[in-house]
Parts: C-alpha cells; structure tokens; sequence
C-alpha cells in the first residue's frame, strides 16, 4: 500500500493509525529538535528586547537632560536680557523719558517669547508699563508669591509657574529685583507660552520624542499640541527625589514611559515619550530582525520535521510490511513443519477408509464373479456401495481440512465457537495419533462459553502447536486436560499436561523463534513462537505455567464476541 493512505478521505482504523503514527514522530521530533530551539529563541528574544528597551530608555534620558540644559540655558539668557536693562546706568525707576517702549524693542529683539515689561515699587505697584494690555486701573503685585521672594534678601530673579494673572491668559512671569526694603525695585516681564513652547519643539532630538515641561504636581507648563493643554494637567508626575531617570510603564498601561530631567532655574521638569517618527521607530517599535530571522528558521526547521516525519512514517509502515510478510512466511514454515510431524497420524486415518474401500470392492468382484454362487441380496450391495461411499468421503475430509491447514491465506476473522474448533484438533486431526501415544484427553468445556473473533484457519494451527508439544512432553504417556472458560471479556483456553515440565530459565525463552527443548531433529523450534505471535495478532494474550516434573499448562484468551 502507499505511504499515505491515511491523509485523505473518509476515516477508517488504517488511515487513523497512520495519522497517529504521523503525530507521534511529530510530536517527538518537535519536542526533541523543536522545543529547545524556541525555548533558546525566547531567551535570545527576550535579551535583544530588552537590550533595544534599555538603549531606548538611554537614549531617551540623554534627550531629556539635553533638551532641559538647553531650556534652562534659554530661560537664562531672558534673565541676564532683564538684568542688563536694569543695571543700565540710564534705566530709571519710571522707565526714564522715553518710557519702557525701547527697552521692550531690544527684548524682542533677543527673543520674540517677551510679550510686555513692567517696573514694579518696592510697595508692589507696577510703576511703569509697555506691552499689549491697557489696565484700567492701578496694579499693585505685592500679594503675588514671586513679589513676595523677590523682596527677601538675597533673591534677585524669579520665573513664575504658568497661571492666568490680571491679563485672564496664560503666561509666566520672570523678573530681576535690585535693592531691598524701600529702594527695592523690581523688572518683570511676561512670557509667552507659545512661543516656549515653539522653542521646544526646536531642541535638539525633537523630532524623535514627545517633550513638554510640568510642575512637581505634573500640570503642564509648556506643552506641544500633541502633549496637551497648559494649566491641565498630565499623566506624568516625575520624581522629586531624583535630579533626572527613567520612569517605565505603569502595571495598568494608563501612561507610556518617560524620561525626564529637572530644570535648576525653575522648579520644572522636561519629560520626553518616544514619538512616532521613524528614529524612534527603529529603535523601539519596528519589526524586531532577530524575531524575524527566528521565524524564518522556524519555518525551515518546522518544514524539515515535517518531512522527515512522513518519511519515518513511511519508512516504519514498510517495515511493518516486511515484517508481516516474514512473520506471514514464519507461520506458513511451521505449518509445513506440524504437517511433516502429522503425517503418519494422517497416513492412518487415510489407510482405515482405504481399507474399508478395498474391502468392499473386494466383497463386490466376488459377487460379480460367475464362478461363485449367486446368492447375494440387492439391498446387500447397496449396504457395500454405501460403505465404500462413506469411506471416500471421509479420505476427502481428511485431505480438505489438510489442505486448509496447510495453505497460506489472508486472514479472515469472524466469530468461531471454540469448542468445535478444539473438537475438530483433538477428535479428528489428531485423535488417532492420541490413541497411538496412549495419552487420554479429559474435556473441561464451559457450558456458556461465547464466540470469540478469530481465524479459524491460524487457531486450528495454535491448537495443533500446543496439542503436540504436550505429546511430546508425555513420550510414555499420559493426561491431556483442555480446559475453556471466560476471564471478563475474554474467552480462555488452557491446555495441561502431565509431562516432564520446564525450568524458569526454559520458561523465560519457550516463545523466541527456533527455541526448543527437543532432541536434534525432532523439533523446529518454531510451533510456540508462531502460535504466540497468531494469539498476540489476534488481540489476546498468551501465558506458560509450569515446573520441572510438574508438567505446563499453556493458557491463552481471545476476545469476545459481542453480544
């Protein structure tokens, strides 16, 4: 039959024994060659990940330090523009003749994130004003917290949080303060949120991260329109125990990772996320290379396990054929051995009929013969034709049930009754060969013993097997006990005799092929293995009981035939 009977088609106990075969050399393959390499590709994985996610987190800190170094170094270079106007020997308290309008000039020329300035009394009152809004009234400071630092000694500058102020808009407030007490004089000016937040967005490393700059509370000072609104807040809260870090992703996935780095000229933080660009791509979120060559290889390795498992399933259901083929051949080898030994049991059962025949003819030639008296009745012939009838018909018999046993069949399995198969050995076949040996047979039958399922043809052969064996372990003599009973669902047959016995160690080899324990030329050697090896194919079992001087019982079940 072909390597694949099994794969296609309507399901039957061949192709379903060939696809078991197939997932076993499979599965063991897999596990064997398989398993190890994914379980190493998982750990390689897992490293080279981790390696991409530590150089990520790396490389965003290093940006995130970068980028607030370089903020910071902005935010004080508006600083030192303020502190350059009023230690200007001409700036005075009221913005001088010309007002404050040419001070606000320069300002924007040094940075167009100025919005207005201002000249605040040592009482808190802004004393002189340039810039966009028009106050309707006077403006006193002095309940401002940054009014309130700059006025202790030894704080000359100041850059507010983000809040809405007088103006009812965003903006941050940084100021210089020069003197103390009643001479204290103070230069502020407002900055616009949009244009830092345009100055972020031109850092260094800006297009491969998300930046934005909260407060210890997290609530956003300068943001980008894809981190979010100023004044709201955010989800990143960076640490205050630290100057900058890493903090990775929360167990409920609410926030991406950040890194951030505090500012020294305010009391700031810049975060950084990676952004969607393809920098930052490459490095945490594109296709991983090591994980697709592992795939490639997988496929390969999966593609050489199946292969060779359909080979192997090839290669052992040929075996399987060889060895049913020899084993077919071993059996037809002891059946062509039982015959030789039943061949003067067989000659003597063929010469009583024969003899019969030549009787009876020879009765008949004499009625025939006209030199004897004619006295036989009609009826009498036909009593001698009916013998010599008989007589054939029985020589027939004797020769179709040899035949049968002798030639090599297909297996043909159906429900036989044991005791007529046992009665057609012992009465028959080897009956007269039992008389001649002088051993007595004694019949233990069941009287509800079940059919089992068998071949009739291949159990006529165990019994022959196991019936001359105990003859020959009798040469004198002796009792032949067969004995059928059920055991469960089996039907047991046991077959005793009052022999000579084995020893265990002739127990442990009386089923290996051409083992015997007859003289040189008496025996095959083969009778036992072949009808261990026909029990077994069958789906039964066989045992051997026995002891020296104590004679063996060998017992063997079939399985029933259902109800």
């Amino acid at each position: 039959m072909g390597i694949w009977p099994g794969f296609g088609g309507a399901a039957s106990p061949e192709r379903t024994r060939v696809r078991g075969l197939f997932w076993h050399h499979f599965g063991r393959l897999s596990l064997f060659y398989f398993a190890p390499l994914f379980l190493l590709a998982a750990f390689f994985h897992i490293q080279y990940r981790n390696l991409l996610q530590d150089s990520g987190r790396s490389r965003l800190e290093i940006i995130a330090e970068h980028q607030a170094n370089t903020f910071g170094l902005f935010l004080r270079e508006r600083l030192v523009n303020l502190d350059n106007i009023i230690d200007d020997p001409e700036f005075q308290e009221d913005g001088g003749p010309a007002g404050l309008s040419g001070y606000l000039a320069e300002l924007e020329k040094a940075s167009e994130a100025f919005v207005d300035l201002g000249i605040v009394s040592a009482s808190g009152n802004l004393a002189a004003y340039q810039g966009p809004v028009a106050y309707s009234s006077d403006i006193n400071y002095g309940g401002e917290g940054w009014f309130q630092r700059l006025s202790e000694p030894r704080v000359e500058s100041e850059i507010t949080e983000i809040y809405l102020g007088f103006r009812d808009r965003p903006h941050f407030t940084i100021a210089v303060s020069r003197g103390t007490g009643d001479s204290l004089r103070i230069l502020r000016a407002a900055l616009s949120p949009e244009r830092l937040s345009e100055h972020l967005t031109t850092l260094e490393g800006a297009g491969e991260v998300q930046a934005a700059i909260v407060n210890a509370a997290g609530i956003l000072q300068v943001a980008t329109s894809r981190a979010g609104e100023v004044l709201t807040e955010s989800p990143f809260v960076p640490p205050v125990d630290r100057r900058r870090g890493f903090v990775p992703v929360d167990g409920g996935g609410r926030r991406p990772g950040y890194a951030f780095a505090w500012l020294t000229e305010a009391p700031w933080a810049l975060v950084v996320t990676s952004g969607d660009s393809a920098a930052v791509a490459g490095v945490l979120g594109a296709p991983d290379p090591f994980m697709i060559a592992t795939m490639v290889l997988f496929l390969l390795v999966g593609a050489v396990i199946l292969i060779r498992s359909r080979q192997m399933v090839g290669a052992q259901i040929a075996s399987e054929q060889h060895e049913a083929e020899l084993s077919g051949q071993l059996v037809q080898a002891a059946k062509l051995a039982s015959i030789g030994e039943l061949a003067a049991g067989i000659a003597h059962e063929i010469n009583n009929p024969l003899a019969i025949i030549a009787e009876e003819v020879g009765v008949l030639q004499d009625s025939l013969d006209p030199t004897l008296p004619d006295d036989d009745d009609p009826e009498e012939l036909d009593d001698h034709l009916a013998a010599i009838h008989e007589a054939v018909f029985r020589c027939r018999d004797i020769t179709r049930k040899l035949l049968t046993f002798v030639r090599q069949t297909e297996l043909k399995v159906a429900a036989e009754n044991l005791h007529e198969v046992l009665d057609e050995v012992i009465d028959v076949m080897l009956g007269n060969e039992l008389a001649i040996s002088n051993v007595s047979v004694t019949k233990e039958y069941h009287a509800q013993l079940r059919e089992v399922r068998t071949d009739r043809n291949q159990l006529v052969q165990v019994f022959v097997n196991l019936v001359k064996n105990a003859m020959d372990a009798m040469p004198d003599g002796g009792c032949l006990t067969v004995s059928t009973y059920p055991r469960g669902s089996q039907m047991a047959v046991s077959v005793s005799d009052t022999g000579c016995g084995m020893s265990p160690e002739q127990m442990e080899r009386v089923f290996l092929p051409f083992f015997t324990t007859k003289e040189p030329g008496k025996g095959t050697g083969l009778g036992l293995s072949v009808s261990y090896t026909i029990i077994k194919n069958l789906g039964g079992e066989f045992y051997v009981e026995s002891a020296p001087g104590m004679g063996s019982t060998f017992t063997f079940e079939l399985p029933a035939e259902a109800d």
